[in-house]
């Protein structure tokens, strides 16, 4: 699901994220003053609350602050904080505190394909496929979005049959704020995962297909559920569930996905090449043969028209 949140009124010049990376100036910026901090925290505030529809309960602040590689500008993050659920997103300012462009400043010199893959952790993450495939497809998602549940139909129903041995699938969690027990399910995954990969597979299938049955009240009682009939330990489930023992984890990915600009859900990365939305399976093919270095054939590539 597209949660553009608070950043939902952007203009479409305020999505640009890329800059011309010039070569730092020889001269050392004078650190920002603590005023300069709260009238850019101040500015920055006062738009998104004029052109964004927050709800009442969430609180907006500028936090990270720092030099950019380019002279004159600044980097940032917005957090937005409901609850105990925040989200961060990265900005770049003028050092003036008069223009912002949402986003990160992206070196054009270095591979972004590249740039990406080096920012993801791999080691000891859900994988379902040949570990040696050559493509890799990391999903950031939402057990509770109803888009979600449409991208993970597509990838096990389609990408992984047709694919088989040339792809795999790394799974990360990234729940949105505004789902009431997304949050839940992504740490019963996790809760899941530490009794193997087999249970957290399992706890992944269930969450996706009873989307709808499940509710904030009943959520770790349906867990439970796949786990008893893993053969596995469901104490050791309430105790890590009641406990957030692996929520640590869950706060992992969702960090890693803020630093790789991704900001709804469903979102793709299929070796480092960004996939949002639960897009059509000819565009997600196309992806990935692109990945693989093959080209699609004319049928699946050439525009579709309808005779008239």
């Amino acid at each position: 699901m597209k949660w553009i949140g608070f950043l939902g009124a952007l203009s479409a010049a305020a999505m640009l994220n890329t800059c011309q990376p010039t070569h730092p100036s020889s001269l050392t910026p004078a650190p920002l003053s603590d005023a300069e901090r709260a009238q850019i925290d101040q500015r920055v505030q006062e738009y998104f609350k004029k052109t964004a529809n927050l709800p009442p309960n969430v609180t907006l602040k500028v936090i990270d602050i720092a030099p950019a590689e380019v002279a004159g500008l600044l980097t940032a993050n917005l957090e937005a904080a409901n609850g105990a659920n925040t989200q961060k997103v990265p900005l770049v300012l003028s050092r003036d505190g008069r223009f912002f462009v949402q986003g990160q400043l992206t070196d054009l010199t270095a591979d972004p394909f590249k740039a990406v893959v080096d920012k993801i952790a791999l080691k000891d993450k859900p994988m379902r496929g040949n570990p040696n495939a050559s493509v890799t497809i990391v999903e950031y998602s939402d057990f509770q979005c109803p888009f979600c549940a449409r991208g993970y139909k597509m990838v096990e129903e389609q990408v992984l049959k047709e694919y088989g041995d040339k792809v795999r699938l790394v799974y990360k969690n990234y729940p949105l704020p505004m789902h009431q027990w997304a949050e839940s399910g992504a740490l019963a995954s996790e809760c899941a995962r530490q009794q193997g990969a087999e249970v957290f597979w399992k706890t992944y299938d269930f969450l996706f297909q009873n989307q709808h049955d499940i509710t904030a009240q009943n959520l770790k009682e349906k867990v439970e559920g796949v786990v008893r009939n893993a053969g596995k330990d469901v104490a050791a489930f309430d105790a890590c569930f009641d406990n957030k023992a692996a929520l640590d984890a869950v706060k992992a990915d969702q960090q890693e996905a803020t630093e790789l600009g991704v900001r709804s859900t469903p979102t793709f990365f299929v070796n480092g090449r960004k996939v949002e939305g639960a897009v059509p399976y000819e565009t997600f093919k196309n992806t990935i043969d692109q990945a693989l270095g093959l080209k699609s054939s004319a049928a699946d590539t050439a525009p579709k028209t309808e005779a008239g």
